[in-house]
């Protein structure tokens, strides 16, 4: 059952449209999230925290695909693990290690360049690596001239993070 995402400010007829042709060709869809989009227009206005967090700073690797897999919301086991090794050795991702050098926190980079993915592990919440993480990949890739944009679930904790610096966009 594919998901349905839904933004918000979008004319509910295209939901309708959208479960009209899966019905006509018997797909079932379930609308899974509404989420906003959030562009960030000027980077100067992005978290500037300690330049050098207590963690290493480095990227995902293919070791990294499971446990990213498992801890992500929407991920389906075998279904997702191919698209995030594929986001992992093919797009910029930006982690944090700990004395082991274990990932606690990461940030990944879908093909349309969205942001996406951003995890911290429990024990490490609460520590503003959610905040590095984000600034970081945000300003690496305003840097290279990318559009830096993500996608929100509306009413998640990951709004209140990203609107530190960047603002809803509208879609259409």
């Amino acid at each position: 059952m594919p998901p349905l995402l839904c933004f918000p400010g979008l004319d509910l007829c295209h939901e309708d449209t959208v479960k009209c042709v899966a019905g006509d060709r018997r797909v079932s869809v379930e609308k899974v999230a509404v989420t906003y989009q959030m562009r960030l227009q000027d980077p100067s206005r992005l978290f500037k925290g300690d330049s050098s967090p207590p963690l290493r700073l480095s990227s995902l690797d293919e070791s990294h695909v499971d446990l990213v897999n498992r801890t992500w919301k929407f991920g389906q086991g075998a279904l997702s693990v191919r698209m995030i090794q594929d986001m992992i050795c093919s797009f910029p991702s930006c982690c944090l290690l700990n004395e082991e050098g274990k990932a606690v926190a990461w940030i990944l980079t879908y093909a349309t360049c969205a942001l996406g993915l951003l995890y911290t592990v429990p024990e490490y919440r609460g520590r503003g690596y959610a905040k590095i993480l984000i600034s970081t990949m945000a300003t690496r890739l305003h840097a290279q001239g990318y559009p830096v944009y993500c996608f929100i679930e509306e009413n998640h904790l990951s709004y209140k993070l990203f609107k530190l610096g960047f603002t809803e966009d509208t879609l259409l």
